[in-house]
């Protein structure tokens, strides 16, 4: 019988979605405890996969805090190559997949993961006083936005703007103009286009860099439209620099398997070749109860979710000296990570209930044939026992192997803020303040000996995980 057949392969999937792995609350606690070492040795330690998607963009990350910015590129590098080598998906796990789960599809990575490796890169290079390769970095970037854009005309650019933005300030420092002036143009653009999703507005620095570069360049056209747009920048100081400073605060929310329970009844009709479309009527049925003597069977199926999770702390501001600044919110990663769930929440709600269907047509036809033969008038009782437990053993499985695919990148901050200041030439100590949005009251940090040269931008990123 060919459900026989296939369920020592379902349970063998099942087997291996259950491997072991690294506990995130553990790295969780090593980074909130300022011991990303500790941290980097667990997942080490613990990943039995050191060419898994989310192992490599966890260990790149947290190698970043560890200031081990080399070992931070090359697993942050290794994953890019293979993110870009998993779009090209695996015939046999696209079909085992509509077996099992999604879990056995290759994870290639969200977009905005895609992007924020190549941020974490970026810093990375500055580190290393590399601007060269962190110049390169910017350019791969702007590559991939606009591969994702040619791709797929609904593309929402989240994280885009802010790679953008980020560029166009690298390549200001580096008096490559023109590359800054389109790299602002399209970070202005890719805010605009994400805006109403992630809630993020365009940074008011970024207006005012417009037509400071607008300017510069010769462009009395584009000077025209940005100031009228931003208004006219501050004439900048002579014999000063600039602090660039990205606060990274709390962590991205990680998803979670939720539960749905789609009711079929016993009026329902549909064989193999019409599941899709019953899939819809089910899916249709969501959180509407019908009465037990209509109902057939319950389905379950796992989805993933994403729930809020904000930080304690949602804002910086700093001083130095009699200069203050302001951080401004460039990068919303929660809301990145919700909303690009959200957008494809219908198609994998669809995808799972067809094949939770598959494996219940393979459940009715085990049950089917046990009560044909219980209507026989001589029932062999042992084939009788072992066609119900066959038949309660695919139950057990489909509901076994239904999980849903939770991968992630969890060491992300959930937000990104961008302080800008203009500082005089030298050594400075810089108190930065946190805004607690408890209301328990501000706290502070001290950033020392932070050098600021003449007409050049210091780089910088601080992170708070509460």
């Amino acid at each position: 019988m060919q459900t026989v057949k296939l369920l020592p392969f379902i349970v063998l999937l099942c087997l291996s979605l259950g491997c072991g792995g690294y506990n995130m609350e553990e790295i969780y606690k090593s980074l909130e405890a300022g011991k990303p070492e500790a941290a980097l040795n667990y997942l080490d330690e613990k990943s039995p996969d050191k060419e898994n998607l989310p192992f490599l963009f966890e260990r790149g990350l947290v190698a970043h805090y560890a200031d081990r910015y080399q070992e931070s590129n090359t697993a942050l590098s290794r994953a890019e190559s293979i993110s870009e080598d998993l779009y090209t998906r695996s015939i046999s796990k696209e079909a085992a997949a509509l077996v099992t789960s999604d879990l056995v599809r290759p994870y290639a990575g969200e977009r905005y993961e895609r992007l924020l490796s190549h941020y974490y890169r970026i810093l990375n290079y500055l580190y290393l006083n590399d601007i060269e390769d962190a110049l390169v970095e910017c350019r791969r970037a702007t590559r991939l936005i606009r591969y994702y854009i040619n791709e797929d005309e609904d593309y929402d650019c989240f994280g885009a703007g802010f790679l953008a933005y980020l560029s166009g300030i690298l390549f200001e420092s580096s008096g490559e103009l023109n590359d800054a002036f389109i790299s602002l143009q399209q970070a202005e653009a890719y805010y605009e286009r994400a805006a109403s999703e992630t809630g993020v507005d365009l940074p008011e620095n970024l207006g005012i860099s417009l037509v400071r570069l607008a300017r510069r360049l010769g462009f009395p056209e584009e000077e025209s439209l940005y100031l009228r747009k931003y208004g006219d920048p501050h004439v900048r100081t002579e014999g000063y620099g600039e602090l660039v400073l990205f606060y990274e605060t709390g962590f991205v929310p990680p998803k979670y398997e939720e539960t749905l329970t789609f009711p079929i009844l016993k009026s329902d009709s549909f064989e193999d070749d019409t599941r899709s479309s019953f899939a819809r009527t089910l899916v249709s049925r969501r959180g509407k109860s019908f009465s037990e003597t209509k109902l057939e069977y319950l389905l379950h199926v796992a989805i993933p979710a994403i729930r809020s999770n904000r930080p304690r702390f949602t804002g910086i501001t700093a001083e130095a000296g009699d200069v203050e600044g302001r951080g401004i919110l460039v990068a919303d990663v929660e809301a990145m990570a919700i909303e690009t769930l959200k957008s494809r929440e219908g198609g994998i709600l669809l995808r799972t209930v067809a094949r939770a269907l598959l494996k219940y047509l393979a459940y009715r036809q085990v049950t089917k044939k046990s009560d044909d033969e219980n209507g026989e008038e001589e029932v062999d009782h042992t084939k009788e026992i072992l066609m119900d437990l066959l038949g309660r053993a695919v139950n057990v499985v489909n509901i076994a192997t239904e999980h849903a695919d939770t991968r992630s990148w969890q060491t992300l901050p959930n937000q990104i803020f961008l302080l800008r200041m203009r500082l005089p030439a030298g050594t400075h100590t810089v108190k930065l303040e946190f805004s607690d949005r408890f209301k328990r009251g501000p706290e502070f940090e001290s950033l020392e000996d932070v050098v600021i040269r003449k007409n050049e931008p210091t780089f910088l990123n601080y992170r708070s995980f509460e």
